[in-house]
Order: structure tokens, then sequence, then C-alpha cells
């Protein structure tokens, strides 16, 4: 999968890790106030951070390399967040003042994406940071890193494309025995996973119909009945799918209700209440562990009309989104598809972690002081 000068890279780092004792790797306890000295002193931090360097190395080695995507800079700022509060967002915005201007902080990169594709990419991607103003926990932080990649095209062809990008990071982390062994709260599970992934031929679908009926015949509990067409499965439900369904590798839900999620998802024509998209949830690898849902993928509006219709079933305000709507109108406009993974959530899953908050440097929680 990789080159032999890229594999070498990771081995020769890897190696330094070997003989040191699993003992010196054990994680402080967060304290928020002395983070910043643990950060200096720490084995655990200096493996994390090897590991982590590596992981955005297979990025750019996956998109750019194998499949001759670009890298795109991109904003911080924008008038126009991906999740804004209505019915279909599960997220919050962060608002700030820019000047005399209301602004936000980025919470995804894809509408900075979706213009460039126009020109004349078929690949767009990045690897940056999304910040949303949730209540932290252990499956949120406030800060977290995302690689996202946008497409020409609709959703059939990102399936391969995000499957063969974990297949890659689970390569990498497959040549990262000792610092695995390190820094994994459970080094065997890990490694078992890692290897099922890599050699996995294509993940597991159920439709969201179908995920929502096999947890009814179990007791119902895991979903959120909210208003017609308008369900939700918890991160609970989740993974209890996974345990239902007996799967110990990722698998995808795919065509949630369209006014559950986010207004840019392209209705199916064939069933008008369910989107073109799908998560990807990856089962925990132990009791306890992080798991559930890590990517989410979908096809975007391609017509305005429908645009404008979803933003007004939603109830949100089409004003700052009318660039958007205008961008359907141009002529050399066609269909977009893209995904985003958390960087975080796939660090905490791999690694058999309880809290995403121990596979970062610096966690950035609501209401918690923190240095630098």
């Amino acid at each position: 999968m990789f080159d032999s000068h890229f594999e070498a890279a990771i081995l020769r780092d890897d190696a330094s890790y070997c003989l040191q004792e699993r003992s010196l790797f054990s994680m402080p306890v967060y304290n928020p106030s002395t983070h910043y000295i643990d950060l200096t002193r720490n084995k655990y931090f200096h493996a994390l951070l090897t590991l982590r360097h590596y992981v955005r190395a297979v990025s750019d080695y996956y998109f750019s390399v194998m499949h001759e995507g670009r890298n795109i800079d991109l904003f911080m700022l924008t008038p126009s967040i991906s999740s804004p509060m209505g019915a279909g967002s599960d997220s919050e915005a962060i608002a700030i003042k820019f000047g005399e201007l209301d602004s936000y902080l980025v919470d995804s990169s894809q509408f900075g994406f979706e213009p460039l594709l126009l020109n004349g990419m078929p690949m767009v991607y990045c690897y940056l940071p999304s910040m949303r103003g949730e209540d932290a926990d252990s499956r949120h932080l406030n800060q977290f890193f995302h690689c996202e990649a946008e497409i020409r095209g609709g959703i059939g062809q990102l399936f391969p494309l995000i499957e063969g990008y974990i297949k890659a990071l689970c390569r990498a982390l497959s040549l990262m025995n000792n610092i695995v062994e390190k820094i994994s709260a459970n080094p065997k599970q890990t490694r078992n996973a890692i290897n099922s992934v890599a050699a996995a031929a294509a993940f597991p679908r159920i439709s969201f119909d179908q995920a929502c009926e096999l947890l009814r015949e179990h007791g119902g509990k895991g979903i959120t009945e909210l208003a017609a067409h308008r369900r939700t499965i918890t991160a609970e439900g989740e993974m209890r799918l996974a345990n239902l369904l007996k799967l110990d590798i990722p698998f995808w839900i795919t065509n949630y209700d369209r006014d559950q999620v986010p207004f840019y998802l392209k209705p199916d024509r064939r069933h008008p209440e369910k989107a073109i998209n799908a998560d990807l949830i990856f089962p925990p690898l132990d009791g306890g562990c992080f798991g559930g849902e890590i990517v989410g993928c979908g096809e975007r509006q391609d017509a305005a009309d429908e645009l404008i219709e979803s933003l007004a079933r939603q109830g949100i305000c089409p004003r700052p989104y009318e660039w958007y709507i205008e961008l359907r109108r141009q002529p050399n406009y066609s269909t977009t598809s893209g995904f985003g993974l958390g960087i975080e959530r796939f660090l905490a899953w791999a690694l058999c972690r309880t809290n995403i908050r121990d596979v970062i440097a610096y966690p950035r929680l609501k209401n918690i002081m923190t240095y630098p």
C-alpha cells in the first residue's frame, strides 16, 4: 500500500520505542491547570504525537499520492456554518465578533471545498481543526481535527475511497507495533482490530430504516423519535447495533431521515423522506471503550429549489446561504459528495480509550481554562 521509503520511516521511528518499559508510558490523570507540565515530561505524549504525526502523513499520502487529490488551505472564520441550529443540526456553532461583523468559527471545511471543485479539480481534501460549541464529554471535543474530502460525483464513489482510507490508517498502525504496545489501553485488541479492518474486503451496510427496526425488535432502546421522519439513533443505539449484528469491523448506516440530517444533503428522489448519506460506525474494541460514528458522508443538494425547500423544512434562515444556493445555478455546476473523519474519534477507538480527550495534545473543553 505504501512505498518502501514511507514504510521504512514509520518502522524506524517506531523502533525507538522498542526497549522502553510500558510503565513509563502510563497516561497521567488529566488536570487542566498542570496539563502543560505533563506534556513536557510524560512519555505517553511523546508516543502519541509520533503516532499522530504518521496519521497525518498517511492522510496526505493516501489522498495526494494514491488518489491525486489536492490539499486545500482554508479559512477558520465563516458566516455560513454547515450545522446551523435547525432540525437537522447535531452540533452548536461558536459565534464570534470579527470587527463589525458577526461570524463563526469553522465547524467543517465542506463549504470551502464545493466552489473549488467547479474549477476543474476532481478531489480536494484537508486535515484541519473544526470548532463546535456543544458541551464537551467523553465523545466530544470543542476543537478537534477533521480529515475531510470532497469529490465530483455521487456517494457511490465515496464508499471505496473512505474504506480505503480507513484501511490505510490501520495499515500504518500495524507498522507501529511498539507504540501501540506502549499507549493502547488494550494492545492485543488494537492489533486484532486493525488487522481485521485492513484485511476486510468491504464494510457491511444496513439502512437507517433497517437499523431502527432491529433496535425496536430488541426493546427500542437507542432510538429517539422526534417527529414523523425525524428519528435519530443515539451513540448507545450504535453500540447496540454492533452487538446485534455481531460485527467486529466498521459498518455503514445509510439513508437517514431527511429532516434529521444537515440541510445540504440530497434527498433520494425514489424515497423523498430519505437522504443520500451514510455514517460509518465503529464497534468498540473492548467493553466501555470508544466506539460509534467516526465518519459521516453524503451527496450534496444539486438543485437550488430543492435546497431552498430543505432550508425551509428545517426552519433555517436562507440569507447566509444565498451564495450556496447561487452556486447550484452556475453553468458548470455538477453534483459533489464528501465526508469527514474525526481524527480523535478514530484514535480513541483504535487505542481502546474511553475518553476522546486522551488522544489530543491540547484538549479544548468548554468552560475549562487550559494553557497555553
